[in-house]
Formats: C-alpha cells, structure tokens, sequence
C-alpha cells in the first residue's frame, strides 16, 4: 500500500510445478496468502511427496490460522521424513497452536532428541511450559536457548516474558533489558520490557516507553454517524461485507478473539468496501506520523516508515465476546476502525466499559498483583483508534445482543 502497485503475478507457464511454486513464493512475498496456498495446492497435486513445498505450504497455514490443515501437511511431513528434527518442530508447533499440550511437549522433547542443538525446539518448548504455568521449566529451556544464541533478541525477550510469569521482575528486567539493547525495535521485547517497569516500580520509565497522551491518536470518519459531514453508507457495507466475508471464522484456534469471530486478510481477491476504507485509513497514518516529534533516544520515535503494507481483517463480537489482552508482534502501528457498535455500548456511561478497548493491561499471566495504568477508548461507527504495536491492548466483554464489527490492521514497514 502507500503508493505501491503489486502486479499480479503472471500465470507463466502454470503447467508445472516448479513454475506453482515459483508463483506462490511470489504471493507469499506480497502476503497474499490464500492464493498462494491455491498455487501450492496445485503444484502438490502434481508432486505430492515434495518435503519442501509440504513444508512451505504448512507454514502459510500457521500464518493465516489454518491449524488443522497445517498439523495435516506437518504430520505428512514427518510421515516422509521421520528423523528430520525441523519437521518434528514443525508438528510440535502445530499441537501447540491448537492446544494440544501434551502431544506438543512428547513432540517437542522427540524434535529436541534428533537434534539437541536446536534453539527453536528449545524456545518453543520453554514458551509451551510458560503457557503452561510450568515456569521453572520455561525459565530453564528459554534460558537454553539464550545460550545457543545470545545474541538473538527475541530469545532474551522470550525468557524475560518466562521470568515475569514466574514472579521474577527484576531478572525479568535484565533479560528484558539485554533484549533492548539487542534490538530496540522488538515490538516483543518493548511489550514486555514495559511490564517489568511497572513491576519494578519505574513508573517514569514506563510511562516514557508508552506516552499514551502522544502515541494514541482517535479520528472520526466524516460520513459516520455522528460527524459533521453528509451521512454516507460506507459503515454499513463494511459491517455486511465483514459479516458475509467467507474467511469469517468463529473462535480461531491460536487468536485472541473470544465469543466472536475472526476473518482472513480483508484486501486479498474481492475488498469490496474495504478498499475505500484503507485510502482513508492510509490518509490518518500519514497525518499521525507526521505529528509525531523526532526522538533519537526512544525507540518508537527514533525513527518512522514512509511506506509501509497494511494487514487487515475483520471481526465480529457477539454478546460476551471479547479479546484477550495481547500486542502485534508484525505491525509498526496498530489500529481499530469500528464498522458497528451496539446502542448499549456507544451510549454507556463511563462507569460500564463493557465493549470499550481498553490498552495499557498485559495479560492476566503478567500482571502478578502490579495496578498498571491504562486508557479506556469507547467504540462509535466511524471511530479509528492508531497505537503503537507493542502497546498491550484488550476489548471488554458486554452484555447486548447486537454485534460490534470492527476492521483491525497493521502497519507493517517497508524499509
């Protein structure tokens, strides 16, 4: 986006199998997923047996949280290749997606027997433990992992994320720190570094990290409800368009979403309404961008993308659905445009914040008994809501029997 074409990919010479999978990492590239999962479909009919495009194609599927297809073409996989330890890995990873504990550790301790080495079984197992409550064992592994590879920053933020859930800020914090230095730009490492400011009571520094009063900017779509501006019916064909879109699933398997659902990408094959949505979307990044003061000392001020691709999807609450508390690991900024909002919630006092975003707050694993600050945003049709992807940020349950869609995206540079 921002200016950039994407051209199709040609249809050269589809009639093999090497040219589908030529034209599938080409739409891979443009994250245009679902086709390209089409293309390798295709080229797996033709050579069934190919480890690497069996392998390829899994991990698109983990990407667009097709789990079960992916534990398929992973059990396959590993049915071709039974001592390569990736594949392995690979058939953990996709137990763990689907909560599968159990046949995920017996996987991940097999993967991690064929190759002691390997810092992803390690890390991934230790994460499992972590999820778990298991967290001498998540500290243990994650701290294995350090070691193999010290100088990976997503390590060092991993077993921070460990050490909190245990109860350890101030290791937390080190870990954390290490991770920082490694790599200031780590979405993860700053949405878990800030935790363990506040649970070491740096509230200064926390706040620094996070300046909501700067980094969290609301816009009113003129054409909404409520705006100035003559009533139009974008809303209203974005609402339908999300409702009906046919990648519309409900409860995902490994996503945040909770008594409601969940598209796929909203701008591959028909956007629809969508399209129109994301050239204003694109005009506020722009001006939110553009307001923000240089900063060399701060990690998320430092710098700023001038052209980026945006992520985009769909999601549909019903009546106490809600979503986790979680960051964007991808995005640069997030954000939220609401498409749909029940009269209950956009018209509540400020004491019922059922329905309302609400950022600041980490997951309840992290929290131990420390009263983070957060800022509570109520949703309107036509209301954008843009924060930094490594802000912690939840939805809150109500009690309505009309749904509230929202449109949710990220901002993913391109340097």
């Amino acid at each position: 986006m921002n200016g950039d074409n994407t051209s199709e990919p040609t249809a050269a010479s589809a009639d093999t199998p090497e040219s589908l999978f030529a034209t599938a990492r080409t739409l891979v590239a443009q994250r245009r997923f679902g086709k390209a999962i089409g293309c390798l479909d295709r080229a797996l009919e033709l050579r069934p047996d190919t480890a690497e495009w069996i392998r390829y194609r899994g991990d698109i599927l983990q990407i667009v949280a097709r789990h079960e297809d992916a534990l398929k073409d992973f059990e396959s996989l590993v049915s071709l290749s039974p001592s390569d330890a990736m594949a392995k890995q690979k058939l953990a990873h996709s137990f763990r997606s689907l909560g599968r504990i159990q046949e995920a550790e017996k996987t991940f301790l097999e993967a991690l027997k064929l190759d002691p080495a390997s810092v992803d079984s390690m890390a991934d197992l230790g994460n499992l433990y972590r999820d778990a409550g298991r967290h001498r064992e998540a500290v243990e592994w994650l701290s294995k992992a350090v070691e193999g590879a010290p100088s990976d920053s997503g390590l060092h933020a991993m077993r921070g994320a460990a050490l909190l859930a245990a109860g350890e800020p101030e290791k937390a914090r080190r870990s954390l720190e290490k991770a920082f230095q490694l790599n200031p730009y780590d979405r993860t490492a700053l949405a878990y570094l800030y935790v363990s400011l506040c649970q070491t009571d740096d509230e200064r520094a926390a706040s620094s990290l996070t300046r909501p009063e700067l980094l969290i900017r609301s816009f009113h779509r003129a054409g909404s409800a409520g705006a100035s501006a003559p009533p139009d019916d974008l809303d209203e064909r974005l609402a339908k368009h999300v409702r009906e879109h046919p990648t519309l699933e409900y409860e995902r398997a490994g996503n945040t979403t909770h008594g409601g659902a969940h598209t796929g990408n909203l701008l591959e094959d028909a956007p629809g309404p969508v399209a129109e949505l994301v050239d204003w979307i694109e005009d506020q990044v722009r001006e939110y961008l553009d307001a923000l003061p240089m900063d060399g000392s701060h990690p998320y001020l430092a710098w700023r993308p001038e052209r980026w691709d945006i992520d985009i999807w769909g999601i549909v609450i019903r009546a106490g659905g809600y979503q986790q508390s979680h960051i964007h690991r991808d995005g640069w900024i997030s954000g939220v445009y609401y498409a749909a909002v029940p009269a209950s919630v956009r018209d509540a006092g400020e004491e019922n914040t059922g329905g309302c975003l609400e950022l600041g707050r980490p997951p309840e694993a992290f929290c131990g008994s420390t009263a983070f600050p957060t800022l509570t945003l109520r949703p309107h049709p036509g209301r954008l809501n843009l924060f930094p992807s490594y802000v912690w940020h939840r939805t809150l349950p109500y009690d309505d029997d009309e749904e509230r869609i929202c449109i949710a995206f990220d901002i993913r540079p391109k340097v």
